[in-house]
């Protein structure tokens, strides 16, 4: 039976792991952006891969959604934008169109290929976070696009060197900005940040130094401290 959440109040609905893991990018950017605007959640709803019924009042197939009042909101994009819009007066997001214009190529790039990329390095060690119903989802709906996740496991180490050389547009425009966004972060930072987070929560398998200014960029916006790797 689909979820009736209570009108009033905020909110979150938000994947659920064993151990209270964040393993979701997309739901740690909601927290990230909410905690910006410094606003505060009512309550946290934990909602496995497989509890689509619970989230089939919000008409979405995946997490997270934020109930905000009376509103009902899906996806981190629209939540995102949904909360610039509803709290105008709280710190900006996007500081503007064009704030929110890199967001949005963020969110894209994000969705087509760190995301997946990320994926493709921690998915067979997420399995160890998730209950057996939620494996079995994962196994189902990601291995016809990424193969046998052992597979993946298998071969990581040898793809990281590409990876993490094609991180580095993004690594020197931190280096020289201190942000994606500029000098204070905007949405685009919790995007990229949120998905370096989900990597640090689903696997041991580093994808960043320590020395490299991504990682301690990632864990400053995160509220990440060194001694949780």
């Amino acid at each position: 039976m689909a979820s009736n959440p209570q009108a009033g109040g905020r909110t979150l609905y938000d994947l659920k792991s064993l151990d209270g893991r964040q393993l979701s990018p997309f739901g740690q950017r909601v927290h990230l952006a909410l905690r910006h605007k410094g606003l505060e959640v009512d309550r946290i709803v934990p909602v496995r891969f497989v509890d689509k019924e619970t989230i089939a009042f919000a008409k979405s197939q995946s997490v997270p959604v934020l109930v905000d009042g009376d509103k009902v909101v899906a996806d981190s994009w629209r939540i995102a934008n949904h909360l610039e819009d509803t709290y105008p007066g709280r710190p900006s997001l996007f500081g503007g169109e064009a704030g929110r214009a890199l967001a949005r190529y963020f969110n894209n790039w994000c969705g087509l290929w760190l995301t997946p990329e990320i994926a493709s390095f921690i998915l067979f060690d997420m399995l160890d976070h998730i209950d057996e119903e939620d494996r079995a989802y994962i196994r189902r709906t990601r291995e016809p696009r990424f193969g046998p996740l052992e597979e993946l496991n298998e071969t990581r180490a040898v793809r990281l060197p590409a990876f993490q050389k094609a991180l580095d547009p993004l690594r020197l425009t931190v280096k020289q900005n201190g942000n994606l966004h500029g000098a204070t972060p905007g949405m685009a930072d919790f995007m990229v940040a949120a998905a370096f987070h989900w990597a640090e929560q689903s696997s041991r398998f580093a994808l960043l130094q320590t020395d490299d200014p991504l990682y301690s960029w990632s864990r400053r916006l995160n509220g990440t401290s060194h001694e949780q790797r």
